[in-house]
């Protein structure tokens, strides 16, 4: 039938818009009366003790065992990550180990490459034109991660860059 013959249906409202009677209050779930109205008292032990069962505390895990200052911490309470939320992904540490480290600082002070006057950190670009020196090729057949990287000796430290696109991607203090 065409909407426009339809006239007045018998149609009842959904239960949920039903009103109770005024005296009687009845559970939405429809199980039943609502608990206000049971009877009786509650079993003693049927509840859990006031301790936390909380895992996140302010962000911090409250767990037996947990670490102190995890990454999962919110920067407003923890100092660390709120260094790490303000770091450029770029200059994150590379993940050489000191040893690592040790080896390219005394591999470069073996070799003759020059000392250049050159303010960089990690994460900044260099102009295309930067004189960069190629990794020393003991540290790269001993540092297979390291082998892609140019180097800049500075008069304290070491920068570690990718020449194609000149990014500096880490540094090493020279002690």
């Amino acid at each position: 039938m065409p909407w426009w013959q339809v006239e007045a249906c018998n149609i009842r409202p959904l239960r949920s818009q039903q009103q109770a009677p005024a005296n009687q209050s009845t559970n939405p779930i429809g199980d039943g009366p609502l608990k206000s109205q049971q009877g009786g008292k509650e079993e003693p032990g049927s509840h859990p003790a006031a301790a936390s069962t909380e895992v996140f505390v302010d962000g911090k895990l409250a767990v037996p065992g947990a670490p102190a200052d995890s990454q999962t911490v919110p920067s407003k309470v923890s100092e660390r990550n709120a260094k790490l939320d303000a770091m450029p992904i770029m200059a994150l540490p590379m993940g050489l180990s000191d040893e690592q480290k040790r080896r390219i600082v005394d591999a470069i002070a073996k070799s003759n490459i020059p000392v250049e006057q050159i303010s960089a950190k990690p994460a900044d670009m260099l102009p295309q034109l930067t004189q960069v020196s190629p990794m020393p090729d003991d540290v790269k057949a001993a540092i297979p991660m390291a082998s892609d990287f140019s180097i800049i000796r500075t008069k304290d430290k070491i920068l570690l860059l990718r020449a194609p696109n000149m990014v500096v991607t880490g540094e090493i203090a020279i002690q």
